[in-house]
Order: C-alpha cells, then structure tokens, then sequence
C-alpha cells in the first residue's frame, strides 16, 4: 500500500457516486430480465410507474440554477458563458445524488433550426432586459412569466 494521496480517479467513491453506480447497474439489470423474459407490457408497466413515483419524490427537492463561474484547479474563474445546473438530493440523507450542467447556446441550439434559435435569441434579450429592471429597483421581484390571456370570445 503506498503512503502517496490518491489521484482524483483513485479517489474513494462518495455515496452520490455509489447512488449513481447503483442505479445504472439495477437498470441494466432490469432491461436484460425484461429483454430475457420478454415480458408483456402489462406486466412492466406498474415497475416502470413505480419508479417515477420514486424518482419524482427526489426531484421536488431539486435545485436548478443559473451559473456564470466554474470550477478551475481550486478556485472559481469566470464561464465562458452562462450555464444552467441541475442538482437533486437524495430524499432519505439529503445527500446530492445527480448533478449535470448544460450551456445555455447548447439548450438554444439542441435540434433546434436556424429561426428558433433567433427566436431563443429574442427571448434571452427579454431576460435581459427584466434583468437590467431588477438591478434598476434594487433587486425587488417583479413578478413571473407573464400568464396567457384567456382567448377572446366571439361576439357575433
């Protein structure tokens, strides 16, 4: 056994990484049965609705955030862009369990055309500007998405 500290890729596996490493081995245990035993739908579906339930008790404690800085050696520099982050805890120890990030140009440009990625383009400068409003009245909330009206009705 060598006395030198670990490398991060020898590092001792957290319980987010085990939780991860788990659930990928159950799910692959659980298409070969269904792929062995060519189980009728019926069958699989109340599993499949189970594990929603399950994994849709998780994610009401998700948190999901905007991000402008990253992670470089041991301090923080500034992102190439702004990102967006997706963290869920485990219910039963709090404990984060799934953590992914997207760039915002990769979610704008994901199978997207030409036409809506500028209409991407013309919402993230709405942003902005609500943004810019916020800073302007002292960072007081001025209200969400604006709600859809109720279609006019006909008159005739």
């Amino acid at each position: 056994m060598s006395d030198e500290p670990q490398s991060k890729d020898e590092a001792a596996m957290t319980a987010a990484d085990f939780h991860g490493l788990a659930q990928k081995q159950i799910m692959n245990a659980v298409f070969a049965t269904l792929a062995d035993s060519k189980m009728e739908w019926n069958v699989i579906e109340p599993f499949l609705d189970a594990a929603r339930e399950v994994c849709a008790g998780d994610f009401e404690e998700a948190r999901i955030s905007l991000h402008t800085m990253r992670g470089e050696g041991e301090g923080w520099v500034e992102a190439e862009e702004a990102f967006i982050g997706l963290s869920v805890p485990a219910r039963e120890i709090g404990k984060e369990w799934l953590s992914e990030t997207w760039w915002l140009s990769d979610i704008a440009t994901q199978d997207a055309s030409r036409e809506e990625v500028q209409a991407a383009i013309a919402a993230l400068e709405r942003t902005i500007g609500k943004l810019n409003q916020w800073l302007a009245n002292g960072g007081k909330k001025t209200g969400g998405p604006a709600e859809a009206e109720p279609p006019a009705e006909d008159s005739d």
